[in-house]
């Protein structure tokens, strides 16, 4: 059976709590009164700006005009400030003294009774000297001197942080001294030129800011444009070895050094002078090498090295020798123009007779003992090889008679030699070998040298003393196409053997390639370098 509530019952339950007040449940948190927020502040308008080793918080023009102050928090609330705003206008707040990161600000608006917007949180970065160090110097495509001016030239800048390009440089007087010159190049252009540049050395460095809207400047190290004089501006005296070099007109410019290895001691020396010219002392060496020095603002910088070779090297006058064979050793006629080559009167020697043992030389078959020191690079001396690839493995065999352009020979030994008109003393030779080769089959690959002071050297080997076997020369592995005879396929340079003083000089060819038929070089030269 249902029981029914009587209906005075509920009346009485709905007027007691009808008499119990709306806020009962939250008034002990109301006490002084409500909750007032002011406008919550936008967080795409409010920007954190880097800068050196601070932040600049930009707080944008706000629409609640009782908004008076704004309070920052960061460093999980350990640090903290207060700043009045103008609700009105833009303001911004600078926080200093930051270590360089990255960071998370919380920012509130305040009015002058003390309420507050919800807060909000924005990131930001502080850059210092660890970003700055990784900056580079926009990258120098081309640098020229122009008439007055230097041009410079870049690619194009693809780094929007970039600004552009510093430049010092100090004109008129030397360490320190002289009229300070500077100059800006923007990023945007591709080439500038420092005006009116008479000096000889600058230094530059690029400017960044680290983000749009950034106030602070951030630079690369400085790097540095120095100039050396070239070899041929520096005056030599051997004698007392004495340097003199041009007097640079910079005031970064504070003097040269030397450097060189001892020959005898092996010893790695140097000298500085802050003039224009110096005197080594103790200097025994073949080569120096120099450099000019420059100082930036007490950082101590030179220039790149330039070797200067003390050694003078003077070929002897060629125009007094002799090639042999040249007259029968029998009877003193001219040999026959075809197996042996026919001699001009002013070229025979009063010592050298004997068969010759040349191949074809000279040009279009034109047979010419005297070919590899007429002073053509385009003549050449060209001798038949042996039966193997070295000296060795000719000897003891039994020699073949050749017909024009061969030789008649034994078929053993492979030589030339040469009458120097008087006894002359030498220590270095060198060899352009013949052109037109795109490979190194026609060269001798390795050369012995001998000398003697007595003419019956020529008819008796037991006559002649060594100087030098086997010497291998520089560039034979090489194609001697090139057209310059100074191109290392052609030349093999000063290479240096033992002093020497003699009339008589004979050449002995040890090893040559196998393939071709003949050796054959263009010029030989024996000089004298001190």
């Amino acid at each position: 059976m249902k029981h029914k509530i009587p209906f005075f019952i509920i009346l009485v339950i709905s007027l007691l709590y009808s008499c119990t007040p709306m806020d009962h449940k939250y008034s002990d948190f109301i006490k002084d009164g409500p909750i007032t927020y002011l406008t919550k502040l936008d967080e795409s308008e409010v920007k954190g700006v880097g800068g050196r080793n601070r932040i600049r918080i930009v707080i944008p023009e706000l629409e609640d005009p009782r908004a008076s102050k704004v309070e920052i928090y960061w460093m999980n609330k350990l640090e903290h400030l207060v700043e009045s705003i103008n609700p009105s206008e833009e303001t911004n707040i600078y926080i200093d003294d930051l270590v360089e990161a990255s960071y998370i600000f919380e920012l509130s608006i305040l009015d002058d009774k003390g309420n507050s917007s919800i807060p909000v949180a924005i990131t930001a970065t502080s850059y210092g000297e660890i970003w700055e160090s990784i900056l580079q110097n926009r990258l120098i495509a081309s640098q020229e001197r122009e008439e007055n001016d230097f041009k410079i030239t870049w690619d194009v800048n693809i780094d929007e942080r970039l600004l552009g390009t510093e430049f010092e440089w100090r004109q008129g007087g030397q360490g320190g001294a002289g009229t300070p010159f500077t100059q800006f190049i923007d990023s945007a252009q591709t080439t500038g030129y420092l005006k009116d540049f008479k000096a000889n050395s600058f230094r530059y460095r690029s400017v960044y800011i680290p983000e749009p809207d950034s106030e602070d400047l951030f630079y690369s190290s400085w790097e540095y444009y120095m100039e050396v004089p070239e070899v041929s501006e520096v005056e030599f005296d051997k004698e007392s070895i004495t340097f003199t070099l041009p007097q640079l007109d910079d005031g970064f410019w504070v003097g040269y050094e030397f450097m060189w290895t001892d020959k005898t001691s092996g010893e790695q020396r140097s000298q500085v002078t802050h003039t224009n010219t110096i005197t080594l002392q103790d200097y025994d060496g073949m080569a120096v090498t120099y450099r000019a020095l420059y100082e930036f603002d007490d950082v101590a910088v030179s220039s790149e090295g330039i070797e200067f070779s003390t050694v003078r090297y003077v070929d002897l006058d060629r125009s007094n020798w002799y090639a042999a064979p040249e007259t029968r050793i029998s009877d003193g006629t001219p040999l026959n123009n075809n197996s042996e080559a026919q001699v001009n009167e002013k070229n025979k020697s009063a010592y050298l007779s004997h068969l010759l043992f040349y191949a074809a030389s000279g040009t279009d078959g034109q047979i010419s003992p005297r070919s590899h020191f007429d002073g053509d690079d385009n003549t050449y001396l060209s001798m038949v090889k042996g039966y193997g690839k070295t000296y060795l493995d000719n000897r003891n065999k039994t020699g073949v008679s050749h017909s024009y352009g061969s030789v008649s020979s034994d078929g053993n030994d492979l030589y030339f030699m040469i009458d120097l008109g008087e006894e002359e003393p030498f220590n270095y030779f060198r060899m352009i070998y013949r052109g037109g080769q795109s490979n190194g089959n026609l060269k001798p690959q390795k050369v012995s040298f001998f000398g003697s002071n007595d003419p019956d050297c020529i008819t008796d080997m037991s006559k002649w003393s060594v100087i030098q076997e086997n010497i291998a020369l520089p560039g034979s592995d090489l194609a001697s196409n090139n057209s310059d005879p100074g191109h290392p396929g052609r030349v093999t340079g000063n290479v240096t053997i033992p002093e020497s003083s003699y009339r008589f000089f004979m050449l002995r060819y040890d090893e040559w390639t196998e393939a071709s038929n003949s050796v054959a070089i263009a010029e030989f030269y024996l000089g004298l370098y001190y």
